[in-house]
């Protein structure tokens, strides 16, 4: 993956219009770059060569949607996005958090609250694009990835604060409910982790578990596309059908003997692919 020197501290517009345009202009004020994507398709190519620190989402102008968040998210280097939305119902709000976005916005916040929430973002990215760089220069100057490990786990490491799982030395980005899903696979590999205990960290506050389960398919195959990304990588992500997933080392035996509760068929259809 290539990191783009500035990209930390740069502010990428997707559906720009001319409240995120004066709200550019403040944030290019205290010293941030600003660049804007032309579309759907300029923003994917953007956010693949790692051309950005943050990600401004304005929903404003009917110019872009959730739609291309959910794209974005599952690309291994997604940088943190932020929504902008002029009038947000409670369902959209949800549905963005859902889909990893770590902040969501409204006019009504003011003009001033959005520029220093933004600014406050972009200071975190510019903290995470230089420790990804000095990680990358350290493992171009030595042979052995002997402090590339999690737990034991040669090539993995897993960075929580700054939610970036490094896989033989790509750093790639996690949403928030990728974190605690990679977190808990970790603790657990090389054991099964059952659907039902992923549904329960991924969405501790929903009650009904079908429901839970349903949202958490798309959150695991997101992060087994981020895993599958990484050239000649040694973990996967192997889903047992109707059980479950474990976080293996490729070729290694995997430890399915768990204890679970009976679940009903269409469970593990649903979760199987």
């Amino acid at each position: 993956m290539t990191h783009y020197e500035g990209a930390g501290e740069t502010l990428m517009i997707v559906g720009a219009s001319d409240t995120s345009n004066l709200i550019a202009k403040h944030i290019a004020e205290r010293g941030y770059r600003i660049e804007l994507a032309s579309g759907a398709r300029d923003a994917v190519a953007r956010v693949s060569n790692g051309e950005a620190g943050v990600i401004l989402l304005d929903l404003t102008a009917g110019q872009a949607s959730l739609d291309l968040a959910d794209t974005l998210m599952g690309l291994p280097s997604c940088p943190p996005i932020v929504v902008l939305d002029k009038d947000p119902t409670v369902e959209r709000v949800v549905a963005a958090l859902r889909i990893g976005v770590v902040d969501y916005l409204s006019l009504s916040d003011g003009e001033s609250e959005i520029v220093d929430r933004l600014t406050t973002h972009l200071a975190k990215a510019q903290v995470a694009a230089r420790a990804a760089l000095a990680r990358q220069e350290a493992a171009s100057r030595t042979r052995e990835p002997s402090n590339g490990t999690t737990s034991g786990l040669t090539g993995l490491e897993l960075n929580a604060a700054r939610r970036m799982l490094i896989i033989e030395d790509v750093p790639i980005l996690l949403s928030s409910i990728e974190l605690s899903l990679i977190e808990l696979l970790i603790r657990r590999a090389p054991s099964l982790v059952t659907y039902e205990e992923m549904a329960r960290v991924a969405f501790p506050t929903t009650t009904n578990v079908e429901h839970a389960l349903r949202l958490l398919r798309p959150h695991i195959a997101r992060l087994r596309r981020k895993f599958e990304s990484v050239h000649n990588t040694r973990w996967r992500i192997a889903n047992f059908r109707g059980q479950g997933y474990v976080l293996q080392r490729i070729g290694a035996p995997v430890n399915i003997h768990v204890v679970k509760p009976p679940q009903p068929a269409r469970e593990g259809q649903a979760m199987g692919n």
